[in-house]
């Protein structure tokens, strides 16, 4: 396995592929540092020619970073990332590049769309749907049959009604309750959350 990516949440996937026996080959990053990784892993900036068989997982928490660089890379993108004391339905779908967290939950039917983050404690409940480079931070909740578009940032401990649909590229701040559907690129917050003009506190 290859990271792509050497910051603070490289170092969580890396804990997580020890947990579960795996070998870390390295990380690329076209930075200059410093690495939360141990240097001595790091491969330089990407290239393609390096460890070319090995799966690669992008480790940026950025959405928009991770799906520029989900463009250029020609290794194969690696299974989802679950994090043994996550819980997976089996029933649930994640497609590749996906990571789950320590103590998130992913319940029975949900689906979640390539390279997306559930991170620490989030909960994605049964027969939601979150679209591609989304990014769950801890805490937050999708509920039942919501639906959650393409690069969306759902910031920490906020919480999608059941039904919802937030469109492509919100930003839902910390904290905020939806109540109500997001139309794309709309940045809300608040209990209940409503569109605002200044940038959110994430």
């Amino acid at each position: 396995m290859i990271l792509y990516g050497g910051g603070d949440h490289a170092l969580g996937l890396w804990e997580i592929l020890e947990l579960q026996g795996h070998r870390l080959e390295g990380f690329f990053d076209d930075g200059e540092g410093p690495f939360t990784l141990p240097p001595a892993l790091h491969l330089g900036p990407y290239d393609p020619t390096v460890y070319a068989e090995s799966p690669l997982l992008i480790a940026i928490t950025d959405n928009t970073i991770r799906r520029n660089l989900s463009l250029r890379v020609h290794h194969a993108i690696a299974p989802p990332l679950i994090h043994p004391r996550a819980y997976v339905s089996p029933s649930a779908s994640l497609e590749v590049g996906t990571v789950v967290l320590a103590g998130a939950i992913v319940h029975s039917r949900a689906h979640i769309g390539p390279h997306s983050i559930v991170n620490s404690g989030a909960v994605v409940e049964h027969f939601a749907r979150i679209g591609a480079f989304c990014h769950l931070s801890p805490g937050a909740i999708a509920a039942c049959r919501s639906e959650i578009g393409d690069g969306c940032f759902i910031g920490t401990g906020a919480i999608i009604t059941p039904h919802r649909r937030i469109g492509e590229g919100c930003i839902v701040g910390a904290g905020s309750l939806v109540l109500r559907d997001l139309p794309p690129f709309t940045r809300a917050w608040g209990h209940p959350a409503s569109p605002q003009e200044e940038k959110p506190t994430l």
